[in-house]
C-alpha cells in the first residue's frame, strides 16, 4: 500500500500535469484514493477502503473489472503475427463482428462501421444521416447524452456541457418525450438526423414508450429524417433485451450505435450500425467506398474484444440475466420498507431516485447525501448529471445476489444514518 507521501506525490503531479480543478471536486467527496485492485464487482484503494461498484465503468465494465476469460482470450490474441492495424486492406473480424451485430439489432439487410468510442460513432451517424439527405440540422431531447465530441456536445440535454460554446444552429434539443416539438421541427424539411437513448443514462435511466418511439419512427419516414437510437450504454443486454429498444416494444431505428458493452471496460471498441439504403447513398457512389473511417477503428484486437465479448455475453444470456437481477433487486427494494427512495429503470440499467418525502425530510439535495453516504458504507454509486433528485446504478451484468444483498444493507444503513442525522439537526 502507498505511503501518504506516495500518494501525495501522485496527486500533486496529477494536478500539475492533467486537471486540478477536477482533483478538487474529488477531494472534496473522498473520491480521491487510486484504486489499487479491481476484481468483478469490487474496487480495493490505496487508502484500505473496499467498495461494491455500482458504476462499473459507467456500464463499461458489463462483466464486471478484469473478466478474466476476456483477458485470457485477449491475452492470446495479442501476439497474433497479424497485423493491427491494416487501413489498406479488409478486415474478416470486422464481417463477423458486423454480422453478428446486425443481427442482433434486427436490421436484415444493413452495414456496420467500427470505432473507439460511443461518441465517435455518434459524429459518424450524424454525418452519414447528413450525407445522405443532403441536410444540416440534427434534433436531440432533454436528459440525453452522447459524448463530448463537439457535435455531440450541441445535442447534449443539458446546458452545463455547452458552457463556454457558442450555440449551433444546426442542433437543436426539444422537450424530452414531446413528439408535438418534433412533429414541428421536422415539418420543416431540413432535419437529417433525430438522436436519442430509448432509455436515457444521465436523466436517472428514464425510458421511452414504445409507442412514443413507434410515433417518432413514423414522423421521421414521413419527413425524410433518420432516426438514430445511441444505445452506448443500454445496448447489448443491460436492458433486458439485446438493445434497448426491443424490450420497449419500439421498431428499429435507421442507425444505432453501440459501445460500452463491446468492450468489457477493457479495450475501445464502438460500432455504427446503419441501412442499406444509407450505405448505397453514402459509399456506393463512385470514388467513395472510404469516404469515412478512423486509423484505429475496427483495429484487430478491439474487434477480437467485441466478438468475445459478444460469446461471453450469449453464454450468460445477458438479457435473462439483466432482466432477472434488475426485478430482483427492485423487489428487495419494495420489500425493504426503505421509503422516500423508489428504485426506477428497464433491466439493470437503473436509478435510485429520492422522491417527494426523502426530500421533505432531507431537502432537495437528498439524493447527493444518499450518495456520499453509500461510500461511507462501502457502496459506489453516481449522481445523475441531469437529475439532481436521482443516482445512477450500472452493476455489472453477472452481479451476485450477496452483492445485490450487500448493496440494500448499505442503503438501509445509508437513510437510516441520514434520517437519524436530519431529527437531531
Amino acid at each position: 500500500m502507498p505511503s501518504p507521501a506516495e500518494r501525495e506525490a501522485t496527486q500533486t503531479a496529477y494536478a500539475a500535469s492533467v486537471n486540478p480543478a477536477w482533483l478538487d471536486v474529488l477531494r472534496q467527496c473522498g473520491l480521491d484514493a487510486r484504486p489499487l485492485e479491481a476484481e468483478g464487482c469490487w474496487l480495493r484503494l490505496e487508502d484500505g477502503r473496499r467498495w461494491l461498484d455500482f458504476v462499473a465503468g459507467y456500464g463499461a465494465a458489463v462483466l464486471g473489472h478484469r473478466p478474466q476469460a476476456l483477458l485470457a482470450g485477449l491475452a492470446e490474441d495479442l501476439f497474433d503475427p497479424a497485423p493491427n492495424l491494416h487501413p489498406l486492406g479488409f478486415s474478416g473480424l470486422a464481417g463477423d463482428l458486423a454480422a453478428e451485430l446486425l443481427t442482433l439489432a434486427g436490421f436484415a439487410d444493413g452495414k456496420a462501421l467500427f470505432a473507439s468510442s460511443g461518441a465517435e460513432a455518434v459524429e459518424g451517424a450524424l454525418k452519414l444521416a447528413r450525407m445522405a439527405s443532403g441536410r444540416r440540422r440534427a434534433l436531440s431531447f432533454d436528459g440525453g447524452f452522447h459524448g463530448l465530441t463537439l457535435e455531440a456536445t450541441s445535442l447534449a440535454g443539458s446546458d452545463f456541457w455547452r458552457q463556454g460554446l457558442p450555440r449551433s444552429e444546426d442542433c437543436a434539443v426539444l422537450p424530452w418525450g414531446d413528439l408535438a416539438a418534433a412533429a414541428a421541427e421536422l415539418s420543416r424539411g431540413d432535419v437529417a438526423a433525430v438522436l436519442l437513448e430509448p432509455v436515457q443514462g444521465s436523466a436517472g435511466a428514464r425510458a421511452w414508450r414504445g409507442e412514443a418511439l413507434s410515433e417518432l419512427a413514423e414522423l421521421c419516414r414521413r419527413h425524410g429524417a433518420r432516426l438514430i437510437y445511441d444505445e452506448a450504454l443500454s445496448g447489448l443486454g443491460r436492458c433486458g433485451a439485446w438493445f434497448a429498444y426491443q424490450a420497449l416494444g419500439a421498431p428499429a431505428p435507421d442507425m444505432l450505435i453501440a459501445a460500452k458493452g463491446l468492450s468489457g471496460g477493457v479495450l475501445p471498441v464502438s460500432a455504427l450500425l446503419f441501412r442499406e439504403d444509407i450505405y448505397q447513398a453514402v459509399f456506393a457512389r463512385p470514388g467513395c467506398a472510404k469516404i469515412h473511417g478512423s486509423t484505429f477503428g475496427g483495429n484487430r484486437l478491439a474487434l477480437c474484444c467485441g466478438l468475445r465479448m459478444l460469446s461471453l455475453l450469449r453464454q450468460l444470456d445477458a438479457p435473462a440475466q439483466a432482466r432477472e437481477r434488475g426485478e430482483a433487486l427492485r423487489r428487495r427494494w419494495r420489500g425493504a420498507g426503505l421509503e422516500g427512495f423508489e428504485l426506477e429503470g428497464v433491466g439493470l440499467m437503473l436509478a435510485l431516485r429520492a422522491g417527494p418525502a426523502a426530500q421533505e425530510r432531507l431537502g432537495e439535495g437528498a439524493a447527493g447525501l444518499l450518495w456520499l453516504q453509500l461510500l461511507q458504507e462501502g457502496a459506489l454509486t453516481a449522481p445523475a448529471a441531469h437529475d439532481a433528485a436521482a443516482l445512477r446504478l450500472l452493476p455489472p451484468l453477472n452481479v451476485a445476489e450477496t452483492e445485490l444483498d450487500f448493496f440494500l444493507k448499505a442503503c438501509r444503513r445509508a437513510i437510516a444514518t441520514l434520517e437519524q442525522e436530519a431529527t437531531t439537526s
